[in-house]
C-alpha cells in the first residue's frame, strides 16, 4: 500500500499539491538537477542516474516510494519530528525549529525584502 506523502506539511498530499515543497515555485516548473527538464517530466529529478521510482535513500532494498521509513532511522516517515519539539512534521508549522514558518521558508526573499522596505 502506498502512503500519502505531504512533504511541506500543509495538509495537502503531494499527489494533489501544486507546490509540494512550498517554495513558491509550482511543481510543474521545478527542475532540481538543472537539466532543462521539469521534475514533473524528468524520471531522474536529482540527476544521479537512478530513476526516481527506484531511489532508496536508506539502502534497505525498498524504494522510497514504497518505504515507510526512507531514512532508516526506525521512525516511520509520517511520524518524523525533525526539530524534536514533540510535534510531528506534518503538523508542525516550523519543522526545523529555526523560527521561520515552513510556509515562508524557501520562498523568494526578494519579494519579502521589497515589502519590508
Amino acid at each position: 500500500m502506498r502512503r500519502q506523502v505531504d512533504s511541506d506539511g500543509d495538509g495537502i498530499p503531494d499527489s494533489e499539491d501544486i507546490d509540494d515543497d512550498n517554495d513558491g515555485i509550482p511543481d510543474i516548473k521545478e527542475d532540481d538537477d538543472g537539466d532543462g527538464i521539469p521534475n514533473s517530466q524528468d524520471n531522474d529529478d536529482d540527476g544521479d542516474g537512478i530513476p526516481d521510482d527506484d531511489e532508496d535513500d536508506d539502502g534497505d532494498g525498498v524504494p522510497n516510494s514504497q518505504d515507510n521509513d526512507d531514512d532508516g532511522d526506525g521512525i516511520p516517515d509520517d511520524q518524523e519530528d525533525d526539530d524534536g519539539d514533540g510535534i510531528i512534521n506534518s503538523q508542525d508549522t516550523d519543522d526545523d525549529g529555526d523560527g521561520i514558518a515552513d510556509d515562508i521558508e524557501g520562498k523568494n526573499l526578494e519579494i519579502f525584502s521589497y515589502i519590508i522596505k
